[in-house]
C-alpha cells in the first residue's frame, strides 16, 4: 500500500497527459472539448448539447463495446471521440476499426438515405510514434489498390497525432500551441490558458485529489497482485476493491466505471465485474 505521501507526490505531478485529467478536463467542459477537436482536425465544428466522458454503447451482450475517453455530437452532425494513449500496446490500428465501428452504428437512423450518414471522427493523441517517422500527425484514408489517387469517402475521419514529434515546421500554430502545452505545460494562446486554467482548477480540487489517489493506490495494488498472484487475478482483486471502495464511500456509478477503466479495457468483463461485486 502506497503512503499518502507517495500518492500525494503523484497527484502533484500529474500532468495534462494522465488520463483521469485528460477525461475531467475535455470529457466535462463542450468549449474545451471543441476547442480541442478544432485544433485537432483543423476544422469547425458545430456546438455539443452532451458531452460524455467515459461513455460506453452497452448494445450487445457478447461482442466487444469499447468505452470511449471522450465522445460528443455536435448540431453540424458530426460524432466526435478523443483518446489519450499513453502507451504502445501494438493494437491500435485495430483498436480504431473497433472504435470507428461503434461510431458508425450510430451515424445513420432508420428510414435516412446514406448520404445522410452522420460524419465520424476518431483522433488518438499518441505519447509515443506509432510508426517511427517522427511525423507529428498521421492520417488514415482508404484508397483504391493501384489507384492510390482515388480517395474514398466513407464520411471516417481517423487520425493519429504523436505528441513526440519534433518536427513541427509548416503545422497551423493553434495545433502546434496545443501540442507544446501537453509536453511542457506552456501556455502561448488563449486556448491553452483555457485549458491550464481548468487544469488548475481541478487541481485545486481537495475531492478531485481524494479520488485520483484512492485510484493510484488501488492500481498500484492490482500490480502488486498480478506479480505474485498472475495477471488475471490480480486484475480480479483490483476491481474487487475498486467496487468494494464505490459502494462503502457512496461513489456514484460513473466514477466507478472511469476507475475501473484504468485497469480494463474490455467492456463486457467490467460488466461481468459490476453484476458479481455491485449489483448484488
Amino acid at each position: 500500500m502506497l503512503t499518502r505521501s507517495v500518492l500525494a507526490k503523484r497527484w502533484q505531478q500529474a500532468t495534462i497527459k494522465n488520463n483521469i485529467i485528460f477525461n475531467w478536463v475535455f470529457g466535462e467542459n463542450r468549449a474545451l472539448f471543441k476547442g480541442l477537436v478544432e485544433r485537432l482536425f483543423q476544422r469547425q465544428v458545430g456546438n455539443f448539447a452532451a458531452l460524455t466522458s467515459e461513455r460506453s454503447f452497452k448494445n450487445h451482450q457478447v461482442f466487444y463495446r469499447p468505452r470511449f475517453d471522450t465522445y460528443g455530437e455536435d448540431d453540424l452532425d458530426n460524432i466526435i471521440n478523443v483518446e489519450l494513449q499513453n502507451e504502445n500496446r501494438h493494437d491500435l490500428e485495430k483498436r480504431i476499426a473497433i472504435y470507428q465501428a461503434s461510431l458508425t452504428q450510430r451515424a445513420l437512423a432508420a428510414g435516412q438515405s446514406f448520404n445522410e450518414r452522420k460524419q465520424t471522427l476518431i483522433a488518438f493523441l499518441c505519447d509515443f510514434d506509432l510508426y517511427g517517422r517522427n511525423r507529428p500527425v498521421y492520417k488514415l484514408k482508404t484508397t483504391v489498390e493501384g489507384q492510390e489517387d482515388i480517395l474514398v469517402d466513407r464520411g471516417e475521419t481517423n487520425v493519429i497525432f504523436n505528441l513526440k514529434a519534433t518536427d513541427l515546421a509548416g503545422l497551423p500554430a493553434d495545433y502546434v500551441a496545443l501540442l507544446t502545452y501537453f509536453n511542457t505545460g506552456q501556455v502561448s494562446d488563449d486556448f491553452t490558458a483555457a485549458v491550464d486554467q481548468e487544469f488548475r482548477r481541478l487541481k485545486g480540487n481537495d475531492t478531485r485529489r481524494e479520488y485520483f489517489m484512492s485510484i493510484e493506490s488501488i492500481i498500484t495494488m492490482a500490480e502488486s497482485y498480478a506479480r505474485q498472484e498472475g495477471y488475471d487475478e490480480g486484475r480480479e482483486e483490483a476491481a474487487k476493491l475498486l467496487i468494494e471502495d464505490a459502494v462503502q464511500n457512496q461513489r456514484d456509478l460513473d466514477s466507478l466505471l472511469t476507475s475501473l477503466k484504468a485497469i480494463f479495457k474490455d467492456q463486457a468483463h467490467i460488466d461481468e465485474l459490476l453484476a458479481k461485486y455491485y449489483y448484488r
